[in-house]
């Protein structure tokens, strides 16, 4: 039968399917081929990709088989050439019925079981009725918030999709050693029982002291106590008693007999707590009454061995009978106490103690009773079925249950451009939970190449575990795109806007030279972004823009480059060094040309100075500067000395030509620090208006609504010269009272440090 017809019978066949879905009417010819009853009435349907473990859909058809269900639709019939080409297995995907549904014609949700796949291992995804149904897989879980809490001593897990109770490690839930709220074992010479097992005494003057012992634990087993000495538990030293009449206590050489008192003959000491009692007999009771002491006989049945005879070990069930759960329990045989009240009655049987509690899925196995025995698992499957093991326990999610193809997953390697893509196939596997062997968790096999994306492509997967898909990095012709459609280098210009011209200095044959370069808007390498970032940029080749003189050099700058002279200076002209370079700022470059004159002090008895003023070098060229600022001066020299009675005045602080020594007046008047008669001002006189030199701080109040005070610091008059001092041992508080710098308020306090501190106003208590 030649394709072309095969594939339009198949495609009239689509058409009659969706014309008959609104009867629920699916025919067999359309499918895996129908399987016809021996009524004539009842048709199977197998869809063609369904779960190995679905069962067969049913469909009853009214009236016959034979019977011609399709009816005439010619206005709803898509052309033949707009239907999608179907393979020979007549499957069809969900998007092939929503385009050739007709008008008002009934949609079916799904299909196939592969449309209804919900992603969770935990769901058994089935198409019935074409609508999708997700039943729970009992047992089955995600995370282990899924499981169901574990019993004493396990730890649920979630393991390969099955709720798991694992053993803790060193837990325990009951025994003699245990600690049954920590669920962990007793340490070294913790407590074992209450029974007293020795005594040791002492004596401290007329006093009798005393401790006991039990029997302790050894830190490793819970189900019995130690009978190692090392691990016994003392209590602390107590006074049990007293020796009478002032005779002192004298103790044995054996800490564990009772001491004597001394005398003749010795008196009978007396007892203060049972401890002082204990005779060594453990089947009696011993009791201080009254200041003597009672030994009552034990009760027969009285266990009084220190180590157990024999040890049995049982399993005990629940209320209600079963395997699962349970617990292992043990009890031993000691000597008992009988009639006599000494240690030699028969044995005695200890009661059942519980050493490890079984889980719901375990049971209680013990083979032999003088050995503890385990928790097992209870078997859930038959050894050696189908996704059941040899212990009886399901096979772990994704076990190899078939040998099928039931799926394929890829993947990309890496996200880089050029990625390879592999692939691994995957049979039915065991779900877990069940002698389930299913498509939906399934055993893969390894990873295998499948392929590779172009150099220029990225691999990506749009729909988990479906073939990859490669796409170009950029589309190309665009901003920072290649005609191959991956973005540009680097650097790659993108622009023609000049952003910037930079040169730079170079050598060739000994002559240094100035090149140049053009700066503009370059790619990233990553994205379509055109970039003026310095890393970014297009660099133009270098081209020469000049060659610099034998006398010249080429200096570099930044981004600049130029050829500048190799000495800036004639040597031994003016303002120009030895090595031609221009003698620093203040360097003198011609004769004395004035003559300054000052006083070396205001006081009796100074002197008149001089120093001659020459034109100074600028620092930066060979000519004389004539700016004060740059003017040379020679060192000072006396000129005059004044007399004893004499003070050295002046009255231009810049180029004198009347200092002298007079006897007339100590200062200048009208001068600082000096009256109107030309004597100094007092020590201590404000000289400073505008200037504090110093200011200090301090709090008002340390309580609400305080404020910040500040006093403020001028500078004064020495005395004994026309100077004004910044010297703290000189300066003037003024005016003398603290000032008002800032008011906190009603809701902050003052913070001030320490004197120099300005403060701050804080709603923080100090």
């Amino acid at each position: 039968m030649p394709r072309w017809f095969k594939n339009m019978q198949q495609k009239s066949c689509l058409v009659r399917r969706l014309n008959v879905l609104a009867l629920g009417v699916v025919l067999a010819a359309c499918g895996t081929p129908a399987a016809t009853g021996g009524d004539g009435d009842v048709l199977y349907f197998q869809p063609p990709d369904a779960k190995s473990d679905v069962p067969t859909v049913k469909t009853d058809i009214q009236d016959t088989a034979t019977e011609d269900v399709t009816p005439d639709v010619p206005d709803v019939l898509p052309d033949v050439a707009d239907v999608p080409d179907i393979d020979d297995s007549g499957d069809v995907d969900a998007a092939d019925w929503q385009e050739l549904a007709p008008p008002d014609v009934y949609i079916p949700e799904c299909v196939t079981d592969t449309t209804c796949d919900d992603g969770n291992l935990c769901t058994v995804d089935l198409c019935a009725n074409d609508k999708c149904k997700h039943s729970t897989v009992p047992g089955c879980c995600n995370t282990e918030a899924d499981c169901p809490k574990a019993p004493v001593c396990k730890s649920a897990t979630c393991v390969a999709n099955a709720c798991v109770n694992a053993s803790v490690a060193n837990c325990c839930a009951s025994g003699m050693c245990c600690d049954p709220v920590k669920q962990t074992t007793k340490g070294a010479q913790a407590p074992c029982t209450d029974v007293a097992i020795g005594f040791e005494f002492d004596c401290q003057g007329v006093d009798i002291w005393g401790r006991r012992a039990i029997q302790g634990c050894d830190g490793k087993q819970t189900a019995a106590c130690s009978g190692n000495t090392a691990n016994y538990n003392w209590t602390e030293w107590l006074p049990v008693g007293s020796c009478p009449n002032g005779s002192l206590c004298q103790k044995k050489p054996d800490k564990t007999q009772f001491p004597a008192c001394s005398g003749a003959p010795a008196p009978v000491p007396s007892c203060i707590a049972d401890i002082g009692c204990f005779d060594g007999n453990p089947c009696t009771t011993d009791t201080c009454t009254n200041g003597a002491c009672k030994h009552t006989l034990a009760d027969s049945a009285t266990l009084c061995g220190a180590t157990a005879t024999y040890t049995q070990y049982d399993c005990l069930t629940l209320p209600g009978g079963g395997d699962a759960g349970g617990s292992i329990v043990t009890r031993s045989q000691f000597a008992s106490c009988g009639t006599t009240g000494a240690c030699d009655g028969k044995a005695e049987w200890s009661p059942w103690t519980i050493i490890q509690d079984c889980a719901g899925n375990e049971k209680c196995d013990v083979p032999i009773s003088t050995e503890p025995g385990t928790c097992t698992l209870v078997p859930v499957c038959k050894p050696g079925t189908t996704c059941c093991g040899a212990d009886g326990q399901f096979l772990p999610t994704g076990t190899a249950c078939g040998t099928a193809k039931v799926a394929t997953e890829y993947q990309c390697e890496t996200a880089a451009k050029g990625s390879k893509y592999t692939k691994h196939d995957g049979v039915a596997g065991c779900s877990g939970t069940s002698a389930l062997c299913s498509a939906a968790t399934p055993n893969w096999g390894n990873w295998n190449a499948a392929g590779s994306c172009a150099y220029n492509q990225l691999c990506s997967i749009p729909i988990a575990g479906a073939l990859p898909v490669c796409t170009d990095v950029c589309i190309a012709g665009t901003t920072c795109c290649t005609t191959g459609g991956d973005w540009a280098d680097q650097g790659a210009k993108c622009a023609d806007a000049l952003l910037k011209t930079v040169s730079i200095c170079t050598q060739a044959n000994g002559i240094e030279t100035v090149l140049s370069a053009k700066l503009f808007p370059g790619c990233t390498g990553v994205d379509e972004t055109c970039s003026t970032d310095p890393a970014n940029l297009n660099k133009s080749a270098y081209s020469i823009v000049k060659q610099c003189q034998s006398y010249e050099k080429c200096v570099q700058s930044g981004d600049s480059a130029s050829c500048v002279l190799n000495a800036p200076c004639q040597p031994g002209t003016q303002c120009c060094t030895a090595n031609g370079q221009f003698a620093p700022l203040g360097a003198q470059c011609a004769t004395a040309n004035k003559t300054q004159l000052s006083c070396s002090n205001n006081l009796p008895g100074g002197a008149v100075l001089a120093r001659d003023v020459s034109y100074g070098c600028s620092g930066y060229g060979a000519e004389c500067s004539y700016d004060p600022a740059n003017y040379f001066f020679s060192p000072w020299v006396d000129n005059t000395d004044c007399q004893p009675t004499e003070v050295c005045l002046s009255s231009d602080p810049t180029f004198l030509t009347a200092a002298e020594c007079t006897t007339v007046q100590q200062c200048v008047p009208g001068t600082i620090c000096c009256s109107a008669t030309g004597a100094f001002l007092p020590k201590g006189t404000k000289c400073g208006t505008g200037n504090v030199v110093k200011t200090e701080y301090m709090c008002d109040s340390a309580a609400l609504n305080g404020s910040i005070l500040k006093k403020e610091y001028y500078s004064a008059c020495v005395g004994v010269a026309a100077n004004c001092s910044k010297l703290d041992a000189d300066i003037v508080w003024d005016p003398a009272a603290w000032l008002v710098k800032q008011n906190c308020g009603p809701m902050n306090y003052c913070h001030v440090t320490g004197p120099t501190d300005p403060g701050v106003c804080n709603p923080t208590p100090p």
